[in-house]
């Protein structure tokens, strides 16, 4: 076959596989877009969704020694604005197999439609039970801020962690600022700075990340990908994760 008729076949394949997905409404439900900060979005009323996390933790020891975290977590729509999640997180690092880590529970709150108040903001509490039944509970608590500006988007996150009635192990403070651009509503790309402080008693440890992420999406599914690299100081050099996400 001439290579010209070749090359137009091959195009047109392409744009057959590739079109559809660019054309396709926004996903129904938690679509993510950055690496760390959570979005101000919710559930739908009555609307369930499978999400399926990968995360990898690299020191600067070698990726040999990384920690890999994989979570299985069930949202489901209370409200408009309300949800309820529930999730299973297992880990795999150094020197131990494959395990469960902990059972953890979420529910986030948000006050308004997106757009109506000057900044849109949203709440989250989560509470964590260790699989090693006598480390004590954790709660996790969140404010979500975000601004649209048309396709552009800005997002921050505010959170606080710390061991329930164990003041003496510490807490950790954490910040992230990301930008994203839709560039149609299938296909976002976006870039993130955060900042993890993690504060006991004898020391501080600072660590910083910055990096690209990607998402896309169906009206039934979606998939974020993105990384952070440390930056200065951090005892990490990179950070990976994965999101993907099904409407039941």
């Amino acid at each position: 076959m001439p290579a010209a008729p070749l090359i137009m076949r091959m195009r047109i394949t392409i744009s057959l596989i590739v079109l559809p997905l660019l054309a396709a409404g926004e996903a129904l439900a938690d679509r993510r877009s950055l690496v760390r900060a959570y979005e101000y979005a919710t559930q739908p009323q009555g609307n369930l969704e499978l999400e399926i996390w990968n995360e990898l933790e690299s020191p600067q020891t070698g990726i040999a020694d990384s920690l890999i975290t994989n979570r299985i977590e069930l949202e489901y729509g209370l409200t408009d604005h309300w949800d309820l999640a529930l999730y299973h997180v297992f880990q795999q690092g150094p020197g131990s197999g494959f395990h469960l880590d902990s059972w953890r529970l979420e529910t986030r709150y948000r006050f308004a439609e997106k757009g109506e108040w000057p900044v849109d903001l949203m709440l989250y509490l989560e509470g964590e039970r260790p699989a090693a039944l006598g480390e004590p509970f954790e709660l996790e608590e969140k404010v979500i801020l975000e601004r649209d500006f048309g396709q552009f988007g800005v997002v921050a996150n505010l959170v606080a962690a710390q061991k329930i009635l164990r003041g003496d192990l510490g807490r950790t403070w954490e910040g992230d600022l990301g930008a994203r651009y839709q560039i149609v509503p299938a296909l976002r790309v976006a870039a993130e700075v955060w900042s993890i402080q993690q504060v006991s008693q004898s020391q501080t440890v600072r660590s910083y990340f910055a990096g690209p992420s990607l998402s896309v999406a169906t009206q039934r599914l979606w998939l974020q990908l993105g990384f952070g690299l440390g930056l200065g100081s951090t005892p990490e050099t990179m950070q990976f994760r994965s999101v993907l996400g099904f409407n039941l």
